[in-house]
């Protein structure tokens, strides 16, 4: 059975019939998330993972310039103007939805929440790819 997940956002727009780039709120972007299509595993220990976290929080404000994104895969979209309804088909339900690139500024964003940062001005861009094949899907993520 397919999972959904809301993300708060300020703004989205149409990319193409298959992509969808917004503008998230980060002290409410879901962290359990599938991370099967990402290819690279989060590690707190990393270099990557603690500028971001250094970066989210001591200057949240600025998070959304200094940041690339996250690029995750979903089965449907269902946008609205204050949130974007994912659709998550499952490596078991033979999708490949999920995380492609971002795993260690999600993971940060977790452990940022869990130590009580306040993340209220952050945001963080978000491009959304529906109905990826599992090689497409493989294919960005090796790109990012």
């Amino acid at each position: 059975m397919p999972k959904t997940w809301n993300i708060k956002i300020d703004n989205y727009f149409q990319a193409n019939p298959n992509c969808i780039i917004a503008t998230a709120h980060v002290d409410s972007f879901p962290t359990d998330l599938p991370l099967e299509p990402n290819i690279r595993e989060a590690n707190r220990k990393s270099a990557t993972y603690r500028q971001i976290f250094d970066s989210l929080t001591t200057q949240p404000e600025k998070f959304f310039s200094r940041h690339s994104g996250i690029v995750l895969s979903a089965n449907i979209v269902k946008p609205s103007k204050t949130s974007l309804e994912l659709e998550i088909l499952e490596a078991s339900e033979g999708g490949s939805d999920g995380i492609i690139n971002g795993g260690h500024t999600v993971l940060a964003f977790e452990q940022a929440k869990n130590y009580k940062y306040d993340l209220t001005q952050a945001r963080v861009k978000v491009t959304i790819h529906m109905g990826l094949t599992e090689e497409s899907a493989l294919d960005i993520a090796e790109w990012h």
